[in-house]
């Protein structure tokens, strides 16, 4: 077992990874004026229109008050609008504004740039590889959660 101060601990090195690739988005984000939290947010709204909040905080794992700030927010800058349900009038529905779709194109070319350069060098092979090894990651650390639950 690799000690945990060691450079070659495998969750330091993802920790470190992470913050470096969290500073250059958060970087990136100020460009669009939005925060680290709302593009997957934006993009679960891309995929699928009309989601309740509940539904939202529960996919993304953040908590409902959370996102209600992270709605409001967007909401004051026109990303985002929300209808009440028909059947349900407690539940508010999210769908992003033609502005939020429109920036959402600008973003996810801004993302796949950062993803390139990450990348670079890399067979596509070599890319496969490292995408199958982090599910396996992921999936072993949902499972330790789960059991602790």
């Amino acid at each position: 077992m690799t000690s945990w101060s060691g450079q070659d601990h495998i969750s330091r090195r993802i920790r470190g990874l992470n913050r470096q690739h969290q500073n250059l988005l958060q970087e990136l984000l100020q460009d669009y004026e939005l925060y680290p939290g709302q593009p997957p947010l934006m993009f679960s709204l891309e995929r699928e229109p009309g989601r309740s909040q509940n539904e939202l905080a529960k996919e993304l794992s953040i908590q409902k008050a959370t996102l209600t700030v992270m709605l409001n927010r967007m909401e004051k800058t026109g990303l985002v609008r929300r209808e009440s349900d028909a059947r349900d009038q407690r539940i508010s529905r999210i769908f992003l504004t033609d502005k939020g779709k429109g920036l959402l194109v600008r973003l996810q070319r801004t993302l796949d740039v950062l993803e390139e350069q990450a990348m670079k060098g890399f067979s596509e092979e070599e890319k496969q590889v490292m995408t199958e090894l982090l599910a396996r990651i992921e999936k072993n650390l949902k499972a330790l959660k789960e059991a602790k639950e």
